[in-house]
């Protein structure tokens, strides 16, 4: 029996109907989205747990928000840019690193990285997108966007999947508000021939917009399409500068062949499951014994009409029974430290096999916390994963800075092309600066010493952050020769010295 691997294939229970206006692997990906985003942030539709009484409530416990947070937490922390010393001039690095850091501040890139690193985790796909508007003032044409994976569709070539073509970002819009009819806006770029980008905004009809190959759809464009949007360009091809298309495509975890990501919680829904359902029924057990489970032999109470009913119990409330009958308290369970050893187990099995050590989620011991080497230990699952990530990451990242220069040029009137700039993360791990300092200092102190003072200074300012002044250096030693010098002119201090030496 041939196994289904395919994607998504763990969340398919979990899938209603696909949306008719995509081909059929595109619908279940963007449901995947969904119910990931949802399984992420508890919506109880995401999961449809059995209810053991009609006064239960199911409890969603936040162990994907959990599991994902954590990963998060380690994956290229305080991403940033630097500027690659040995390209271009110092003038020119000084003007790409003004105009890159005037672009990210205005459209909040790095808060909108956290954004995408996130929900990347949580969706498997993360997209980016550049534009430019030449009627806004020089100095602030270029906009970075976030876009949602579920309006990507990339056109591949035919016979190699990792090299793309052009791509669409494609959403229904309303023809009016609140008419319910929607027609698909699908914006394209492709590669053409002469190695330009160009880009196409056209309008067609549910179902009948995909033209990459294999899609199976007949096209038909719109008849009708949103107010306003007739005197927009259409087609056009973006500036010789820009040879590469703008959208950027950053995927979770790469499988061979696969054109998309994973997410994060892949494999772990039925477990999810499971665990929300134990905790529901723990709370149920904790509530039926507070209150009670009653039981009698005797036959169900009737109204004043004769017909049957149910019992009502409460304070001040009196139960009558046929003559003869029974009425008592059924024996509930003694202890739910069985459930709850089996929800910690089960969540225990999810975060190993995503690499989750207890100590990433805050439950760390001292002893462990303040040894490098235990520390090193206990991170690497999730570091040595982590990092597997960030080189998909931080090499799209990197396209997209290279590709910017180009853009700065084309509608900045900024050539850079020479100076470039490249991702940095900090290390993922807690600095023990006591640590460090200490390491230094021995360093310094061997003899004869085994680093120079103004290594010493680099490895502070690198990994501790410490800001010396240029004239620091210059002053520590003139301050050191005057002290010398006046130990030597001091007859008393060359005394001193001198029985000291001859004690030794």
């Amino acid at each position: 029996m041939a196994l289904d691997l395919k994607p998504y294939v763990t969340l398919k229970p979990f899938m209603g109907p696909l949306e008719s206006w995509l081909p059929a692997e595109d619908a279940e990906r963007i449901q995947a989205y969904q119910l990931y985003e949802g399984i992420y942030r508890n919506v109880p539709d995401a999961f449809k747990l059995v209810q053991r009484g009609s006064d239960s409530n199911p409890i969603y416990i936040p162990s994907a928000k959990t599991l994902v947070e954590a990963k998060n937490r380690f994956l290229a922390k305080r991403w940033t840019y630097a500027l690659d010393p040995k390209l271009g001039s110092d003038p020119e690095r000084a003007a790409l690193d003004a105009m890159l850091t005037r672009l990210f501040r205005r459209e909040q890139v790095w808060s909108k990285f956290a954004t995408q690193k996130r929900f990347g985790l949580i969706r498997g796909d993360a997209v980016w997108q550049i534009t430019a508007d030449e009627n806004k003032p020089e100095g602030r044409r270029l906009n970075i966007y976030e876009v949602d994976p579920a309006a990507y569709f990339p056109i591949e070539d035919p016979w190699n999947p990792e090299k793309i073509l052009g791509c669409h970002i494609v959403e229904p819009v309303e023809v009016e508000p609140g008419s319910g009819k929607t027609v698909i806006k699908r914006q394209t770029y492709r590669k053409t021939d002469a190695g330009r980008i160009s880009y196409e905004l056209s309008w067609w009809e549910n179902g009948a917009w995909d033209d990459r190959p294999f899609s199976g759809q007949t096209l038909k464009r719109a008849q009708q399409i949103p107010e306003g949007e007739h005197n927009r360009p259409v087609e056009f091809e973006l500036p010789e500068e820009i040879t590469a298309i703008p959208v950027y495509h950053v995927k979770n975890s790469r499988t061979p062949g696969a054109s998309f990501g994973t997410s994060e919680l892949e494999g772990f829904e039925r477990i999810i499951g499971a665990v929300n359902q134990a905790i529901s029924d723990e709370e149920l057990t904790l509530a039926l014994e507070g209150l009670g489970l009653y039981w009698t032999n005797s036959g169900p109470p009737v109204d004043e009409d004769g017909n049957e009913t149910n019992y009502r119990l409460g304070p001040g409330w009196v139960v009558e029974i046929d003559p003869e009958s029974t009425f008592g308290r059924a024996n509930g369970v003694t202890s739910v430290a069985p459930m709850l050893e089996h929800i910690r187990y089960l969540e225990g099995t999810m975060r190993e096999a995503s690499g989750v050590p207890d100590i990433a989620v805050g439950k760390v011991d001292t002893a462990v916390a303040e040894s490098g080497i235990a520390l090193a230990f206990h991170m690497a699952p999730i570091l040595s994963g982590n990092e597997e990530k960030e080189q998909e990451l931080l090499s799209v990242m990197d396209h997209m800075l290279y590709d910017l220069a180009g853009w700065f040029a084309a509608y900045e009137e900024l050539s850079l092309t020479p100076a470039q700039a490249v991702s940095i993360v900090d290390d993922p791990l807690p600095i023990n600066r006591k640590a460090v300092i200490e390491e230094v200092v021995m360093l310094l102190s061997t003899d004869p010493p085994l680093i120079s003072v103004e290594y010493a200074r680099t490895l502070l300012s690198e990994k501790l952050g410490f800001d010396f002044p240029d004239e620091m250096f210059n002053t520590i030693v003139n301050e050191a020769e005057a002290l010398a010098k006046a130990r030597n002119q001091d007859p008393f201090a060359a005394r001193v010295a001198g029985e000291l030496s001859e004690e030794q």
